[in-house]
């Protein structure tokens, strides 16, 4: 399973599926580079939030933080898939998974869960068809 990193290959993943850049705010002398320089992971800081929501994705040098505080240096696809349905959900749904101890990294386990709550067993129904259809550029 192919792993990613604090790289451009992520941020254009991010980019294309409903997050907007907000490095400029977070990170301004970090922003003023990025218009000389090539994003390089081990000098620079960005800042992604998801479109309508509150869920940032914060690259702290190589290390990464997520939704719920979720911290790591690389993730796999099923993460990152993850990560992008999780954003997707309504504000409920979210608020269900939390409730559920599930975080913006693991929904990909509700998919083979089979003990789940009523509330879980709805947002899973939207889960699944947002997960399967997702392409990562």
């Amino acid at each position: 399973m192919k792993k990613y990193q604090a790289s451009t290959e992520l941020i254009d993943i991010l980019l294309k599926n409903g997050f907007i850049e907000n490095t400029i705010i977070t990170y301004p002398l970090h922003a003023a580079r990025l218009k000389g320089d090539n994003y390089d992971a081990q000098h620079m800081k960005r800042h992604f939030v998801f479109v309508c929501t509150r869920e940032n994705v914060l690259f702290d040098y190589i290390n990464m933080r997520f939704p719920g505080q979720i911290g790591a240096s690389s993730l796999d696809t099923a993460e990152l898939k993850s990560l992008i349905t999780y954003c997707k959900l309504s504000s409920s749904d979210r608020a269900t998974l939390k409730a559920e101890s599930y975080h913006s990294l693991s929904v990909h386990k509700l998919l083979g869960e089979s003990n789940i709550s009523k509330g879980t067993f709805q947002t899973i129904s939207k889960i699944t068809s947002s997960f399967v259809l997702l392409y990562l550029y």
